[in-house]
């Protein structure tokens, strides 16, 4: 499994509620469809002054899917349409995306390391 984080910013004429209905109505119609291979899409509304309105958690099932998923934006004439749609509503260019190579799970039961990457 490959887990990714995406810090995401919106476009400025939006307002949060604004943004994240358009971001959930873009899952269900973009990404259910074009990557149904994703395990979990959780979308989150970050609080605060941060430069970021939200966090994107997204569980792939191996390295070539998420490699997959960039070539089908590039290539697939629906990947074009995808990224245009992405592009409405989200600052694309400086919301960046993280791959997480080690995860630590610590708790009071014990702790359980997990390696996605090396």
């Amino acid at each position: 499994m490959i887990v990714t984080f995406t810090l995401i910013r919106k476009r400025p004429h939006l307002s949060k509620d604004e943004f994240l209905s358009r971001w959930i109505e873009h899952t269900e119609r973009f990404d259910l469809l074009d990557h149904p291979y994703i395990t979990c899409n959780r979308l989150m509304l970050l609080q605060g002054e941060v430069p970021y309105v939200g966090l994107a958690e997204n569980h792939w099932p191996d390295l070539a899917s998420l490699e997959k998923t960039s070539t089908f934006y590039r290539e697939a004439e629906a990947g074009q349409l995808h990224w245009a749609d992405l592009e409405s509503f989200m600052d694309i260019e400086n919301s960046p995306t993280v791959v997480v190579t080690h995860e630590a799970d610590v708790s009071t039961a014990g702790t359980r390391l997990m390696k996605y990457l090396e």
